[in-house]
């Protein structure tokens, strides 16, 4: 789902007060948050338990926790039978729309991106984000609210009640013991930020990065030990709402401490702070010297049969930029390039994840001083299935020094270049690349 929200919904719906149940204090918690809007949480919590049958209240669950995968891993071992979940306390949102579908007929206050708060009444719950949901705000039904937060006042009276959910076990012995839970949550993700400042020349730079984690869960993190899965998940639909994990392909290196897991690559984050609602940004690499080169690329694209009509041609300003210096890999992520001496933004591009030792291309802009037009010149079919084409492209330059255009031509099926002005070099089963060199406020022909 595109534009999950987290809901800002504290823990005080009105109603009747619920009973006290045993609560499992907060204790060790490993998180490993993936790429792909999936966390795992793994929480050791101690707790001194009776004898028997007894349910367990486990506080602090976030409300995107998925509890179809919650197991408790280490019963055997604690002397418990852990019999399941008796259902979410009020307040938790277990199932993805529960938190929603729980103020139906309530007034709650919307606050939007701009920073405008208005109040409104639940009237429908047709998903679990405030996008998919129908309020009544004076005389005019809204549906969706996609970039908003939803604020909660406590009522008269209202008992405040315990979030989490509820644990239900069978005990040989009472006593103090550790109980361990494992469970996926949804809504926390991470990407790669990265900021790459050019010199002067344009020919270096120095590259530094971070981990941006955001989160929307519904909940905090204070992890004990936290990684970060970089990686492609393979999904499955059914039954979780969210993605499953199936295949996992991956070509990934830990930038500052990494381990192989299985055929994933994990990032170590040490002492890792509170993930509390929204973003949070950890460092990743440390300002490293690269070598890059600017190239300038026009792409084009193939039209089956004539196309007389003159076609302009973008022509896209490139950095490639050398990563050896690192000796690492580079998770998937934005990376923003400055120039003069980092004080001008000129523009920004994704990358994927890169391995150690290979190149990386940001494409950043659009060459304000080159212009290119291309236009077919002959066509000619050949056979039933075979055709024959002449393309030219022209290339107007108003820059004060010569520059070399890299023209990239898609051809769809068998494809052979029979002349041109300038050698092709094939990049790809459907691309060919030719350097055109363009002298300084002049032009130039391929």
């Amino acid at each position: 789902m595109i534009g999950t929200l987290l809901l800002a919904l504290p823990a005080f719906l009105a109603g009747a007060q619920q009973p006290s149940l045993p609560a499992a204090p907060a204790g060790r918690q490993d998180l490993v948050v993936t790429n792909q809007n999936l966390g795992v949480v793994v929480e050791s919590r101690s707790v001194s338990l009776p004898a028997g049958r007894f349910e367990l209240r486990w506080e602090g669950t976030p409300a995107a926790a998925r509890t179809e995968t919650w197991t408790v891993t280490n019963a055997r071992e604690a002397g418990v039978r852990w019999l399941g979940l008796s259902g979410p306390l009020p307040g938790t949102g277990a199932a993805e729309s529960e938190w929603l579908a729980g103020l139906v007929g309530r007034r709650v206050r919307i606050e939007r991106a701009s920073g405008a708060t208005v109040e409104g009444e639940v009237v429908g719950v047709h998903g679990p984000t405030p996008a998919e949901v129908v309020f009544r705000e004076g005389a005019e039904l809204v549906y969706g609210e996609p970039s908003a937060r939803l604020l909660l006042r406590p009522e008269p009276g209202a008992a405040a009640r315990p979030d989490g959910v509820v644990l239900r076990f069978d005990s040989e012995r009472a006593g103090n013991r550790m109980i361990t839970s494992r469970y996926l949550v949804g809504e926390v993700s991470w990407e790669a930020s990265y900021a790459l400042s050019l010199a002067a020349d344009e020919k270096r730079g120095h590259l530094e990065g971070w981990f941006v984690v955001d989160n929307r869960s519904g909940g905090d993190f204070t992890p004990s030990r936290l990684r970060l899965l970089a990686g492609t998940l393979r999904v499955a639909a059914t039954p979780a709402p969210r993605p499953m994990v199936d295949r996992l392909q991956v070509a990934m290196e830990k930038v500052a401490s990494s381990e192989e897991l299985s055929e994933a690559r994990v990032y170590e984050v040490a002492s890792p702070p509170r993930l509390a609602a929204g973003r949070t940004t950890l460092p990743l690499a440390s300002d490293a010297e690269v070598v890059v080169e600017k190239r300038y690329v026009a792409r084009s694209t193939y039209w089956m049969g004539a196309n007389e009509e003159p076609q302009r041609i973008p022509v896209g300003v490139q950095y490639r930029v050398a990563t050896r210096a690192l000796a690492k890999a580079l998770p998937a992520g934005v990376v923003r390039v400055y120039v003069e001496d980092g004080t001008v933004f000129t523009g920004e591009d994704r990358i994927e994840h890169t391995p150690e030792r290979s190149d990386v291309e940001i494409e950043t802009s659009e060459a304000f001083d080159l212009t290119a037009r291309r236009r077919q010149v002959s066509f000619q079919q050949t056979g039933r299935t075979e055709s024959e084409s002449s393309y030219e492209v022209e290339i107007a330059s108003r820059k004060k020094e010569p520059v070399t255009v890299l023209v990239r031509e898609q051809f769809p099926g068998d494809w052979t270049v029979v002349e041109s002005s300038v050698p092709p070099k094939k990049l790809a089963a459907f691309t060919a690349q030719f350097p055109v060199t363009v002298p300084p406020g002049g032009e130039a022909k391929l």
